[in-house]
């Protein structure tokens, strides 16, 4: 279960399957999110098996696979994956994630122009986009990633991106919107 925790932790997108001869910890790894919970032996389970094999199968690919930007006078792709948020704060447009802030070049809306249109990125207020995939929890007031950072939603468009963002954890669960 420690396992599970530290790679939910790490890697929010990580499928966990766990294989276990008792049923004593399935609701601790349905907590954690697990994909599947599989009971030896699996020759006796063999459609469990399959099924979970299915549910970890990968989706399609995201809309946005790669953000070219400009860093240094360099370009640089960036997995979108690995990007926690992207905000304009100084006049600098900066594209966080987990290992660093990178400052680019380039205005807010031409870096993140391409991001608007995938789903999995929301705006929650004037110059920040957050990726959904790594929010803990939504308040009035902030969104909470995983890493702890909260990030302030604007007050007149609460609402409205607390309900998108239960319409996108829904999405994930299996197609309800």
């Amino acid at each position: 279960m420690e396992a599970a925790k530290r790679l939910r932790q790490k890697n929010r997108l990580c499928k966990i399957i766990f294989l276990t001869i008792t049923e004593d910890y399935a609701r601790m790894g349905y907590s954690l999110s697990a994909t599947y919970y599989l009971l030896k032996p699996l020759s006796l389970h063999q459609s469990d098996f399959d099924e979970a094999m299915e549910l970890c199968r990968l989706k399609p690919p995201y809309e946005v696979m790669t953000l070219t930007v400009t860093v240094d006078r360099q370009r640089l792709e960036l997995l979108t994956e690995k990007i926690l948020y992207i905000d304009y704060q100084n006049r600098v447009t900066r594209i966080h994630t987990a290992e660093r802030v990178t400052p680019v070049s380039g205005s807010f809306m031409e870096v993140t122009a391409a991001l608007q249109q995938d789903k999995r990125f929301l705006a929650s207020y004037r110059g920040i986009l957050i990726n959904m995939d790594y929010i803990s929890h939504i308040d009035s007031q902030t969104i909470r990633l995983i890493n702890g950072e909260g990030l302030p939603i604007a007050l007149r468009n609460g609402k409205h991106i607390r309900e998108n963002y239960r319409q996108y954890v829904f999405s994930k669960m299996g197609g309800i919107v």
